[in-house]
């Protein structure tokens, strides 16, 4: 196989499940708002002053999926880029550092 598909692959499989992921995430959403407004309507939550409550609620039902969703597709796109042929100027700047450590210690051992 050519090695874009190759490295196309795991991104590919990082977006599917970002997006059934998404899926769920809009489905208990909207079945804590279904949960939450039969509490209202049954007199057993008051908005007013439990608003805590019901964003901790969503928070703990929808929020952990949604965060997972945003995650699995930052990962998606970041397995997409190409690094260009140079490498970034952070994998040079560290090449140069690991270079100078190196002479370092070989210049420490001829002394010792």
């Amino acid at each position: 196989m050519n090695k874009s598909v190759i490295r196309l692959i795991p991104s590919i499989i990082l977006y599917v499940s970002a997006a059934l992921l998404a899926v769920y995430t809009i489905w208990s959403f909207v079945y804590c708002a279904g949960i939450i407004s039969q509490a209202k309507a049954a007199g057993q939550l008051a908005a007013s002053g439990n608003g805590y409550d019901i964003a901790s609620f969503y928070i703990a039902n929808c929020g952990q999926y949604a965060v997972s969703v945003l995650l699995l597709a930052a990962a998606g796109i970041l397995l997409q880029r190409k690094p260009n042929a140079q490498g970034s100027p952070i994998d040079v700047a560290q090449d140069d550092k690991s270079k100078a450590a190196d002479a370092e210690l070989d210049e420490w051992f001829d002394e010792r």
